[in-house]
């Protein structure tokens, strides 16, 4: 049985290595966790230290799970024998300084955390990406592909367990995220703003769900197009999430018209399918590695609000469309993105198979 220990200071929380810890226990896997919530490097490394031999010491493999380059150093030095693998799911400098614009190209900023991609995704024998397109960035950092793994996001139960949707009116549209750049909520606002004003229509109403980054901007930008059918409930517990999708018909996925859009697979496309409800995402070599557009979900050209809006007016209109999409989009999910799948799948990569 192969021992395999996550380390750094993760989020136990976040959806990801929730799915990746339960798929290697699901697939036999001793599955244990040296883990601090310090966030802050001068009291995180001793807690790591002083963590480490009860919880890693028989370890086969040191995992460090996604977000935490900064932890892979350290995890380079205590591995001795150990297996080192990373699961970024992100490159800082992409999502920082590309994606969110938070550093300026160039500066500083930038080129520590370029350098903290290079370092983090170079010093393991094994790095993760969700997406083969997705890869071939880590690749651009200096990650030799034998040592890249393909392991997808997935989704969990719950979201497979959802019940189908009532066909009634009025038809409920969903956003689920932190209104990140990628996630393009102006393009969708755009979008159902262009939906409003068009006669004929089945009544429809849509709720962006959660809080973040662009919540403020996301608010202001709803009011200045006087949007009429559109709510901002705010954040939802995670565990309540699969009950907000059995009340939806259409979930929204990501339409930012940026390159890191183009190369991800949210959790949000995953948790639809699996809940078997029509999923409209942003179209990009991610999506389409692992979904066929107009069989599994829909896809329309990410930061194009009119085309967004067409195909969202068609499935509004059509509800034996929206039953087909969700319903073939299951039957893949429970192919390709199950916590067993992804499991198996992860398992596989930590004994050395392709």
């Amino acid at each position: 049985m192969i021992r395999v220990c996550f380390f750094g200071a993760y989020d136990p929380a976040y959806p990801r290595n929730r799915i990746l810890r339960e798929g290697l226990k699901r697939a036999g896997a001793d599955v244990r966790e040296c883990r601090v919530a310090e966030h802050r490097a001068f009291r995180r490394f001793p807690a790591l230290l002083a963590a480490f031999p009860r919880a890693a010491w028989e370890s086969d493999v040191l995992l460090v799970p996604e977000f935490r380059h900064k932890d892979v150093p350290l995890a380079h030095l205590l591995r001795g024998s150990r297996r080192l693998v990373f699961d970024p799911l992100i490159s800082r400098h992409d999502t920082l300084v590309m994606d969110w614009a938070r550093h300026a190209q160039g500066s500083p900023q930038a080129r520590w955390n370029r350098m903290l991609d290079r370092w983090a995704l170079t010093l393991p024998e094994q790095v993760l990406c969700d997406t083969w397109a997705h890869g071939e960035l880590f690749e651009s950092l200096g990650v030799r592909r034998e040592r890249l793994r393909r392991v997808l996001v997935g989704a969990e139960d719950a979201f497979f367990a959802v019940p189908a949707p009532i066909p009634q009116e009025p038809v409920r549209l969903i956003y689920v995220g932190g209104f990140l750049p990628l996630h393009g909520v102006p393009i969708v606002l755009d979008a159902l703003a262009s939906l409003e004003r068009r006669s004929g229509l089945p009544d429809f109403r849509c709720e962006l769900v959660g809080k973040g980054m662009g919540f403020a901007a996301a608010t202001r930008r709803a009011q200045d197009l006087g949007l009429e059918r559109v709510a901002f409930p705010g954040a939802l517990e995670y565990t309540d999430l699969p009950l907000a999708l059995a009340q939806a018909h259409v979930v929204l996925g990501a339409f930012g018209p940026g390159a890191k859009a183009g190369r991800v697979i949210p959790h949000k496309v995953y948790q639809g399918v699996a809940a078997g409800r029509a999923v409209v995402t942003g179209d990009g070599p991610g999506v389409r590695e692992v979904f066929t557009p107009g069989v599994h979900l829909r896809t329309v050209p990410r930061g194009e609000p009119e085309l967004l809006a067409d195909a969202l007016a068609e499935l509004i209109r059509d509800p034996d469309a929206r039953a087909r999409l969700g319903r073939q989009g299951r039957e893949h999910a429970l192919e390709v993105a199950t916590v067993e799948q992804i499991g198996r799948t992860l398992l596989a990569a930590l004994e050395g198979n392709p």
